[in-house]
């Protein structure tokens, strides 16, 4: 039952999202639409990249990196639906999709249900690029992973880096082979 409940929670607050993503035109301001567009921009926005010979850091990346309570929050222990879901409601999807990556390999219910709502999100976002500039923002700064020192992140265990990788590269086929199903049929 409470799996049914979380499945509805999930489905109910996408259903919104992609209903004011289609209404976007019409119902936001000018202010508004310039929100959305930042949000937008910050979800595709990785948190650590290579330029050249310059490493470029995002404004989320230098936000978890100093503050510490912002990391505890996004790095607990036990990675939780209602967590995962509570960040849905208030449209921090970036952290959300994190917790899902982090959720995605408990068990299959788990699997089935994170599933679900990437592929809902699909629909606004290219899910594909979102799950790896979110891996990419997070990856670097989970203590399971690291540690912080100097203020910089040293990677002490990168078998579990490789291993949330791993998961995040399974996500994505499972959305690039949806995505493919879904063009097939609508042909």
């Amino acid at each position: 039952m409470k799996n049914i409940l979380t499945l509805l929670l999930f489905s109910l607050q996408l259903f919104v999202c992609a209903q004011e993503i289609d209404n976007l035109e019409n119902e936001f301001s000018k202010e508004d639409s310039i929100k959305v567009l930042k949000w937008y921009v910050e979800l595709n926005e990785k948190g650590i990249e290579k330029v050249g010979d310059s490493v470029i850091y995002s404004k989320e990346f230098v936000k978890v990196l100093k503050n510490e309570k912002y990391r505890d929050f996004l790095f607990p222990k036990e990675y939780k639906m209602g967590v995962a879901a509570y960040l849905i409601d208030k449209k921090y999807l970036k952290q959300a999709f994190w917790y899902f990556i982090n959720i995605y390999p408990q068990d299959e219910e788990s699997k089935k249900i994170v599933m679900q709502s990437v592929l809902a999100y699909d629909t606004i976002f290219k899910m594909d690029e979102v799950l790896v500039n979110t891996f990419y923002t997070y990856s670097f700064m989970d203590p399971e992973i690291s540690i912080i020192k100097d203020g910089k992140p040293e990677i002490v265990r990168p078998d579990i880096l490789e291993a949330k990788l791993a998961n995040v590269k399974e996500m994505v086929n499972y959305v690039l082979k949806y995505r493919e199903q879904q063009k097939k049929e609508n042909n």
